[in-house]
């Protein structure tokens, strides 16, 4: 592990965590300051349940292909010296280093444990010399300013409380030009794809049929709604999740810190079309493993119903708009 290359971008000595808070952390650093310190809006599923959440959610080759598309978007041809925010076990890293076989990444996080899979799965591919994983709330100014040809954040800004101070400490360490890289859920495509699901659910009780995937369906529509009016619920901030964007909030972020916001479709809907029917099969079979075309789990009129969302009421263009991930390019200026 290339300590000396991070120590150059620190503010702050790096200790091992190994050596100062548990064995268990051996090769993740942390700003001397940090050892110890209490680790705030994080929950279990990133902490002690990291190894179960790492098997879960691998996905290296979606987010490989995901972070060509938005290098591209943002024009980036190049990088020596990455800086990812929110990495936790390296869904992102691994991509990356492939991509940029030169660069240097420095990859936090601000859970040991997750770090702790990304520093075994360095090490399994001999990466370890070109990426340091340090363990730290990326919110905290310890990295030095325009020090990163692009900064990335693989699905992390719908986990902060508040988002616009990542974003900002994302600017500062940036070289002027140089982009921050986002991956994240909008409310448009959530909100309308539950509205399907409220109806399907209805219909389950007309026909008395239930099965687990519309019961799990329902449940996840609840969450989303908790996202969505997170403002109205006294203990939102405890949320794993606790934001599904909407596009003016990221403009607002973009506006404060002086940055040109790009933003796209993960997943082109006018290309594809039946966004609804798409994002639905998507969710069963990556989060639940299920089959989508089990009629004993989703019948043929549930697939009915979802049709209509995608072929009567939107325009193509429309559907497109009702983005459900998007790529979020904050650029500076």
């Amino acid at each position: 592990m290339n300590n000396g290359f991070a120590a150059e971008l620190f503010t702050s000595p790096l200790v091992d965590l190994g050596d100062h808070e548990d064995q268990r952390f051996a090769k993740v650093l942390t700003p001397a300051p940090e050892v110890g310190a209490k680790r705030e809006g994080v929950s279990a599923t990133f902490l002690e349940n990291a190894e179960e959440y790492y098997k879960k959610h691998e996905f290296f080759d979606y987010w490989r292909e995901a972070l060509k598309n938005a290098l591209l978007l943002a024009g980036v041809k190049d990088a020596s010296t990455i800086v990812e925010y929110g990495c936790g076990f390296g869904n992102s890293t691994l991509p990356l280093l492939d991509i940029f076989p030169n660069a240097k990444i420095i990859s936090m996080d601000i859970s040991p444990n997750l770090l702790t899979i990304l520093q075994r799965l360095l090490v399994a591919r001999g990466l370890d010399g070109r990426c340091t994983p340090i363990a730290l709330d990326v919110h905290k100014p310890y990295i030095r300013e325009g020090v990163a040809d692009v900064v990335v954040g693989s699905a992390i800004l719908h986990h902060l409380v508040e988002p616009g101070k990542c974003v900002g400490a994302a600017m500062r360490v940036l070289k002027p030009g140089g982009s921050a890289i986002f991956f994240e859920p909008f409310e448009a495509g959530h909100a309308m794809l539950r509205i399907a699901i409220r109806e399907m659910c209805a219909a389950a009780a007309i026909r008395e049929f239930s099965s687990p995937a519309l019961t799990w369906l329902a449940e996840i529509s609840a969450e989303w709604m908790l996202q969505i009016k997170r403002d109205q619920l006294p203990n939102w901030k405890s949320l794993d999740d606790k934001w599904l964007f909407p596009r003016s909030v990221l403009q607002n972020i973009a506006d404060d810190v002086g940055a040109e916001l790009i933003i796209k479709p993960l997943r082109n809907n006018r290309a594809s079309d039946r966004p609804f029917a798409k994002h639905l099969r998507y969710f069963l079979e990556s989060w639940k493993s299920i089959d989508p075309e089990d009629t004993k789990m989703m019948p043929d009129w549930a697939w009915e119903i979802v049709a209509r969302y995608d072929d009567e009421f939107f325009s193509s263009g429309l559907k497109e708009d009702l983005m459900f991930e998007g790529t979020v390019v904050f650029r500076k200026r």
